[in-house]
């Protein structure tokens, strides 16, 4: 049986680098969730910030699986990241399914937010695998999408696009 190593006692990454990973998934989550928040979207800011935080650590977690058995069994783990990632987005896709919702009035709402938090779950793994300059150009140019987005539709299409719904 291998041991696995005490509290954070990583393998792969140091103690600074797992808290500015988890962080800046916060962080990013955070924001993005804000966004869709704001404007009264099905999911709120927090399943954003669950859903990056959450994400990076199972990113996290894979190479710490990866690294530990490759230095206890002394051979190369068969660890497959891609499917990882595959697995993490796809549960998330249903996540984001579940925010679209087709009105009465043959309008369908909720595909920003849906994708968004897909997006996030993939700006976690990002973070978590220790991508930070593709995390953070991807969620500019999200947040680019979300923000200016919600101005061209008001501007050139005159829709709102916060929801006039309670919660």
């Amino acid at each position: 049986m291998i041991d696995l190593p005490p509290l954070f006692d990583l393998s792969s990454v140091s103690l600074f680098e797992l808290i500015l990973r988890v962080f800046m998934a916060m962080v990013l989550g955070l924001l993005l969730g804000l966004d869709r928040d704001y404007k009264n979207k099905p999911i709120d800011f927090r399943a954003f910030i669950i859903v990056a935080v959450t994400t990076c650590i199972i990113a996290i977690m894979g190479q710490e699986l990866y690294a530990v058995l490759s230095e206890e069994a002394n051979v190369v783990a068969p660890l497959d990241f891609a499917k990882i990632i595959a697995g993490v987005l796809t549960g998330i896709g249903f996540l984001g399914a579940g925010a679209i919702i087709h009105r009465d009035d043959n309008r369908v709402i909720g595909t920003a937010t849906g994708a968004s938090i897909w997006a996030s779950g993939g700006i976690g793994l990002a973070l978590g695998f220790g991508f930070y300059g593709l995390a953070i150009v991807a969620f500019v140019a999200i947040a680019i999408t979300l923000v200016g987005g919600g101005y061209y539709m008001q501007i050139f299409q005159d829709k709102q696009d916060k929801e006039d719904i309670d919660r």
